[in-house]
């Protein structure tokens, strides 16, 4: 009886963790916007309040470069605050990157409350395609 309960309870315990450890985002919405610029890429980082009350959290923006062949990374953060009226979609922050044939590109937009704790996140990766083929 005492094996059946500590399963339970260790079932039990796995459950919440992966309930809780997801993002959801039904307040916010974390959204990146990729447009390609001649041999660069521009990156926006955008917010979308869901709810019908004024919303405010903390973002970071952050690009990371990788290129294979000459194993180079550069890594670009902007950080910044912003408060969102209802319903309103804002364009947060802005970063244009050159980007060659060898290169990958991840991009993440993370949003965080007053607790640091993430409360929404967006992410995409460019170039990974290449390394799947070889």
């Amino acid at each position: 009886m005492h094996f059946i309960n500590r399963h339970i309870t260790l079932f039990l315990m796995l459950f919440s963790f992966i309930m809780f450890g997801q993002v959801p985002q039904d307040k916010l919405k974390a959204k990146i916007e990729i447009e390609k610029v001649e041999n660069s890429i521009k990156i926006t980082g955008t917010a979308e309040n869901l709810t019908d009350v004024i919303r405010s959290a903390a973002y970071r923006l952050s690009v990371i470069k990788n290129n294979d062949k000459s194993n180079n990374q550069s890594n670009n953060e902007q950080v910044g605050v912003f408060t969102l009226q209802p319903n309103e979609i804002q364009k947060l922050s802005t970063s244009q990157i050159n980007l060659n044939a060898d290169d990958e590109v991840i991009v993440l937009l993370l949003f965080y409350d007053e607790n640091k704790q993430i409360v929404a996140k967006d992410r995409v990766v460019l170039g990974e395609e290449k390394k799947k083929i070889m």
